[in-house]
C-alpha cells in the first residue's frame, strides 16, 4: 500500500459563462500530488499546470495567491488532458494507494469539472471515485477540534514550518504529506502534538490539583 496527497489550485469561470458556472464554478489550473511509500517516506511527485477552458485570464487574485500566471497555463494541458496525466502516473504506481486531501473540497472540484466539461467516468479515471480520504477531518479528530482547521495552521499546530510555498499545489501536498506521516507514526505525532493536545484537551481540575499535592505530607491517609 501506498500513499498520495494532492492538492488543487482553481480559477473561477468567467461570468458571462452563467449556465457553466452553474454546474462548477471554478476550474483547476494546477496540479500537485506527492508519492509516499509504506513507510510515508517521500518517493515521487507529480505537478502540472492546466489551462483554463472558460476564463482566458488568470484573475488577478489568484495570480496574486498562487504565483501563477497566464503565461504558465498557456500552453498546459486542458483538465481533461491534465486528468488523464494524473491518473496515469497512479497507475504507474504499481500498487493500491490511497489518496489524501486536505478538506472534500479537491474531490468535488474534479468530479463538478468532469460534469462540466462532459468527462464521463471510466476505467482511466476511477481513482477520483473512490480511495479519497480528508486529512483535514482526521487531523481535528485527533485533536478534537470542532471547526476546520487550516493547512498553516495545522502545519504549525504541529511544530514545523512550512515547507515552500502556501497555495503552490505541489507545496500544499507536500505539507500535507508531512502530516499523514506524523499523524499516522505514534512517537511523531506524541513529539508533534503533545503540547497541543494538552492545551485542547486539559486534564480535570480535581486530576491537575491532586496530581500537583502530595496528601501524604498532609497527614492525610487515603
Amino acid at each position: 500500500m501506498k500513499y498520495v496527497t494532492i492538492d488543487l489550485e482553481m480559477n473561477p469561470l468567467a461570468k458571462e459563462y452563467k449556465a457553466e458556472r452553474a454546474i462548477c464554478c471554478r476550474e483547476v489550473i494546477e496540479i500537485g500530488a506527492i508519492l509516499l511509500d509504506e513507510n510515508y517516506q517521500e518517493i515521487d511527485s507529480f505537478k502540472t499546470f492546466v489551462k483554463p477552458q472558460f476564463n482566458d485570464v488568470i484573475k488577478p487574485h489568484i495570480q496574486k495567491l498562487t504565483n501563477i500566471s497566464n503565461d504558465m497555463v498557456e500552453n498546459a494541458p486542458f483538465f481533461e488532458e491534465a486528468l488523464q496525466m494524473f491518473c496515469s502516473w497512479c497507475k504507474s504506481i504499481g500498487d493500491d494507494i490511497l489518496l489524501y486531501q486536505w478538506s472534500e473540497s479537491d474531490i468535488e472540484q474534479i468530479r463538478n469539472e468532469m460534469n462540466l466539461k462532459g468527462i464521463s467516468s471510466d476505467d482511466s479515471n476511477q481513482i477520483f471515485l473512490s480511495n479519497w480520504f480528508d486529512l483535514q477531518r482526521e487531523f481535528g479528530d485527533k485533536l478534537n477540534l470542532s471547526n476546520a482547521v487550516s493547512l498553516k495552521n495545522a502545519v504549525m499546530y504541529a511544530g514545523i514550518d512550512f515547507e515552500g510555498t502556501e497555495h503552490d499545489a505541489l507545496d500544499d501536498a507536500r505539507n500535507t504529506a508531512i502530516l499523514l506521516k506524523i499523524i499516522r507514526i505514534p512517537e511523531l505525532c506524541e513529539a508533534a502534538l503533545k503540547y497541543v493536545l494538552e492545551a485542547l484537551n486539559p486534564a480535570p481540575i480535581s486530576t491537575s490539583l491532586g496530581s500537583m499535592i502530595d496528601f501524604t505530607e498532609l497527614g492525610f491517609i487515603a
